[in-house]
């Protein structure tokens, strides 16, 4: 059996922390996030939506009833002082095709840690000696520092979680979101291990951070910062994501054509009030 320090949650431990009123928060953010995303004109590719990871931090700051913490690389973003948990909110760039389902291939990446003292000194020298045991322990070492100094300051703390919202890289028809998450279990650390296979001379892959069918983590050379990838179809395919439906249709238009005035603005807003979204729980 393996022993992996991200583990995915089931559909039904995410719907636990979803009550009535943190899903019409999340719509509410969600239809004004799409409201504020640029058109495009006919002929022109999609771009991806867009929405900085401090809003996003703060849907679930609103939505979950919790508090906001820590800044920049502190291990989690919000802290349920009540049942004594904390979370680093992540959000993920997914592949969809042109029907907004979602293609079988990585996700975007998401930074785990990184450092520029520490572990990341002589980083260079350590991948030019092929020296990817070394590597990894001062990875694994400052990740665990990382969640210890978490225990610190918030000595109560029982469980960390990464939470995740699951974005199409493109404006599609329908522009589905997913909720996911997981919960580390830091003890497996000691489990961690080169994957000596997929290591390059640019980034050591490990082993049992998280279940190769979910995911993988590498430390990456260049940008000196361990990083995670999920494979977002075998979520959901394997009921480890809530998804977020939306009918939302971005349509293609050149402004310059257009009345682009008072009056234009509030047909818009009309038609974002007729948005529907649904969280398939």
């Amino acid at each position: 059996m393996e022993k992996l320090v991200i583990k995915p949650l089931k559909h039904s431990e995410l719907a636990n922390f979803l009550d009535d009123k943190a899903k019409d928060i999340i719509k509410y953010f969600i239809i004004k996030s799409l409201f504020s995303q640029p058109e495009t004109k006919a002929g022109q590719g999609d771009l991806p939506i867009q929405i900085p990871k401090e809003h996003i931090e703060q849907w679930f700051t609103q939505a979950l009833n919790v508090k906001p913490v820590g800044a920049g690389s502190y291990p989690v973003d919000i802290y349920n002082d009540r049942e004594h948990w904390g979370a680093d909110i992540k959000m993920l760039n997914i592949k969809v095709d042109k029907t907004g389902t979602v293609k079988n291939s990585e996700s975007g990446e998401a930074s785990l840690g990184q450092n520029f003292a520490d572990a990341g000194i002589n980083l260079d020298v350590l991948f030019s000696s092929k020296n990817y045991e070394e590597i990894k322990d001062k990875w694994v070492k400052l990740y665990k520092k990382k969640y210890g100094d978490l225990k610190k300051d918030y000595p109560s703390i029982k469980k960390v979680f990464y939470f995740f919202i699951l974005r199409p890289g493109v404006q599609n028809i329908g522009a589905d979101f997913y909720f996911a998450g997981a919960v580390l279990n830091l003890k497996n650390l000691k489990s961690v291990n080169v994957d000596t296979a997929r290591t390059t001379k640019n980034s050591v892959f490990l082993n049992n951070f998280i279940s190769s069918d979910y995911g993988n983590t590498k430390i990456y050379k260049a940008k000196k910062r361990l990083e995670l990838r999920i494979r977002p179809k075998k979520w959901i395919d394997n009921n480890k994501a809530i998804k977020i439906t939306t009918s939302f249709n971005p349509l293609k238009v050149d402004l310059r054509k257009e009345n682009v005035n008072e009056k234009y603005l509030q047909e818009q807003i009309k038609k974002m009030k007729k948005i529907k979204l649904n969280f398939e729980i």
